[in-house]
């Protein structure tokens, strides 16, 4: 399916908890987050030794199916240069952490729907209103971009 933007939903996000269940590996935490904007709750795994969060924060939440910002699919092959060669700006200039996963699973309930995503081992779980979350698919590439406010 042709887009024409590259972001698939985007919103801002309080910290509500974090590591609710205690804390499982040194550098990573589980935080459970809240938007006020589309009353949507997350659970993320994040490496808080590369994007430090506690209770109280609030961030920028993006998920993309592409980084460049004409919305033209990418390569789908790794490419250790980029974007450092291309010179080009992608959505990652404007944040923080960023990374890339595959939705793994998707329950829908009609009133609320539940995202699953994997970004290799760190977990998150969108729920909300499934108009929001309706372009995005298991077995879909995503971007996660986060940035502190």
């Amino acid at each position: 399916m042709a887009r024409s933007q590259p972001i698939l939903f985007e919103d801002v996000f309080d910290v509500v908890d974090k590591d609710p269940d205690g804390k499982k590996f040194d550098n990573v935490s589980r935080f459970v987050c809240h938007s006020d904007l589309y009353e949507m709750d997350l659970h993320i795994d994040i490496n808080t030794e590369l994007f430090p969060l506690q209770r109280n924060d609030k961030f920028s939440f993006v998920l993309a199916w592409t980084l460049n910002l004409d919305a033209t699919p990418g390569s789908k092959l790794y490419d250790a240069d980029f974007p450092a060669i291309s010179g080009r700006r992608t959505l990652m200039d404007n944040y923080d952490y960023v990374m890339h996963g595959k939705v793994f699973k998707y329950k829908d309930n009609n009133m609320k729907v539940e995202v699953f995503v994997s970004f290799g081992g760190l977990l998150m779980k969108l729920s909300g209103d499934p108009g929001k979350l309706e372009a995005l698919e298991v077995d879909n590439n995503v971007y996660l971009l986060l940035k502190k406010l």
